[in-house]
């Protein structure tokens, strides 16, 4: 399969994302599985993002809960993608995502950053939110300036990683259909069950954060 990582095409084998499983069964089972099933930032979510390394202390759960209860949920619908959002519309739901982002942003703890911020995110809206670590900063790193831009020129941001990451889901969208076809199998219903659930969104990542890994 053909698909674009920092907008650069990639051949991507299917055993790609089957060493990632493998080798992280904990984070497939106890994060991934269960993205987009809560219903505020509460511990167990919390607890979910540790097994993919948010390091997030027990303060900082504590600064999560509390601006999660105020924050604007309802800006980002449970099902909102990622591909849908526009950067370029004024207002549209890439603006409206960013407001909810912004509030965890703009008034963040000490402590607490952009990986953090966006694998709480991720496990409240698994179809909108991109997993941003460092690793996968740094292979966008240009791509993003790139797209801030092109795409946002009515933000002021330097680096717009989700628009970028956003170019190459929509140019990624037939491969990553053709390897969820090539992963699912009867014989292996641990891999079945996740690809059925991860959204693109994740199942990118996973492809983006193994080839950096290579």
């Amino acid at each position: 399969m053909k698909i674009f990582v920092a907008g650069v095409e990639q051949t991507v084998k299917p055993q790609l994302v089957l060493r990632y499983v493998a080798k992280y069964p904990t984070t497939t089972k106890q994060f991934d599985l269960r993205a987009g099933k809560y219903q505020s930032i509460d511990s167990d979510l919390i607890c979910a993002t540790r097994v993919i390394s948010s390091r997030i202390s027990n303060d900082e759960l504590t600064w999560f809960e509390s601006t999660g209860r105020s924050a604007p949920w309802g800006l980002v619908d449970s099902l909102a993608k990622l591909v849908d959002a526009d950067p370029g519309e004024r207002g549209g739901q890439y603006d409206r995502a960013l407001e909810l982002w912004n509030q965890f942003a703009s008034n963040k703890k000490r402590g607490v950053a952009v990986g953090k911020i966006s694998k709480v995110l991720h496990a409240m809206r698994p179809n909108f939110f991109p997993i941003i670590d460092s690793r996968l900063r740094r292979s966008y790193r240009a791509y993003a300036r790139e797209c801030a831009t092109l795409a946002l020129p009515h933000h002021q941001i330097e680096h717009a990683y989700w628009a970028a990451i956003r170019e190459d889901l929509l140019k990624s969208d037939e491969a990553l259909s053709d390897l969820r076809d090539e992963l699912a199998s009867p014989d292996n219903p641990a891999i079945t069950r996740w690809v059925s659930q991860v959204s693109d969104v994740r199942l990118h990542d996973v492809v983006a954060w193994s080839l950096t890994n290579r």
